[in-house]
């Protein structure tokens, strides 16, 4: 699956910005504050339905408008598809598949998209929720009905904490104990499915970067045995009511990800820690192309900031000839290709 066009009224700094992208490597182009960034997120917005930088998705309306738009095109395998997220001042969103009216859970699954920028270090060196969301980002994207789980197990989640803080009777919490458990062992099942697919490739994308050896090691917040969940969460009962949350669940979950046998949350330097999210990147590609039988869209932002000359040339290398890649630059030489759109009126040649 490849984006063929791009369409932005009033999103973030651009008023109307109209770009066509070709297959292979394509760089967006321009100086600092032109809107780069902006135009990989609304690239993005447009195939998952959602900003992946936006805290309230009403930042991404253009200062004094009303609304922000974002219309694609996209073509593989075959099959054309018109994906349109449109987001209003008031805090509503409208999404649009192929001209109908659709929810998140019917609007993903048409195509993947694959983001990594400068945040991605947050992954290795940040706290457990950004892991968490490395593997969400791709698993809602392969499975509309892995979102919807995922969905109504953080509601269940939250309406047990709600109960824990006001110690409802336990009589009470067992029925949300069962939904908890329901849920959370299918989420926990598909994680630990998605991170043993991703060992080897990553491992083998870490060897090509330069990076060095790369391990991956699923940690669950609850077992993946029913039973044994439900032991265990009737052991946590008293502490929870104590701390008022749920103490047991993959929103507990971790993943322990190892650079040359060591921690690379502790020992990884800043160029290092992103190296190692770009193999995860490129695993996921791997594992889109596996199950899906076509490849995703690789967005990189800024990805040369944190790389050193020869793990650029190495990636580089490894992007020619590949699946779609749309990349930033403040200068079209860090990102050779055929195809660059142009942003701003000081473009390096």
């Amino acid at each position: 699956m490849r984006v063929v066009w791009l369409l932005l009224l009033q999103f973030r700094n651009h008023s109307r910005l109209e770009a066509r992208f070709e297959p292979g490597v394509n760089a967006v182009v321009g100086p600092n504050g032109v809107g780069k960034t902006n135009l990989l997120e609304a690239l993005d917005m447009a195939v998952t339905g959602r900003s992946h930088r936006a805290r309230r998705e009403t930042e991404v309306v253009e200062f004094g408008a009303d609304w922000a738009l974002v219309r694609a095109a996209l073509q593989g395998a075959g099959r054309e598809h018109r994906l349109e997220v449109r987001v209003d001042r008031t805090g509503l969103k409208h999404l649009r598949a192929d001209g109908v009216p659709t929810s998140r859970t019917g609007f993903l699954g048409r195509a993947v998209t694959l983001w990594s920028g400068p945040e991605d270090t947050q992954v290795v060196a940040g706290p457990a929720a950004e892991r968490r969301h490395l593997l969400d980002g791709l698993l809602c994207q392969l499975s509309p009905s892995y979102y919807d789980t995922l969905l109504r197990y953080h509601r269940v989640v939250r309406h047990r904490n709600r109960l824990l803080r006001a110690q409802a009777p336990p009589q009470v919490l067992e029925v949300w104990d069962e939904q908890l458990l329901d849920l959370g062992t299918r989420v926990v099942e598909r994680r630990a499915k998605l991170v043993d697919g991703m060992g080897g490739p990553a491992a083998e994308w870490a060897e090509r970067l330069g990076c060095g050896v790369v391990g991956v090691r699923y940690l669950p917040g609850c077992p993946p045995d029913p039973q044994l969940a439900r032991e265990r969460l009737a052991r946590l009962r008293r502490e929870e009511y104590r701390r008022g949350v749920s103490l047991l669940g993959p929103h507990r979950d971790d993943l322990e990800i190892r650079l040359d046998g060591t921690d690379a949350r502790t020992f990884a330097s800043r160029g290092q820690q992103r190296g190692v999210v770009l193999a995860l990147r490129l695993a996921e590609r791997e594992i889109v192309r596996e199950e899906l039988g076509e490849d995703p869209v690789l967005l990189l932002d800024d990805v040369v900031a944190d790389l050193d000359r020869e793990r650029t040339r190495r990636l580089m290398r490894a992007l020619q000839g590949g699946p779609q890649v749309v990349a930033t630059a403040t200068d079209r030489l860090e990102f050779p290709c055929d195809h660059v759109v142009a942003l701003g009126s000081e473009v390096a040649s």
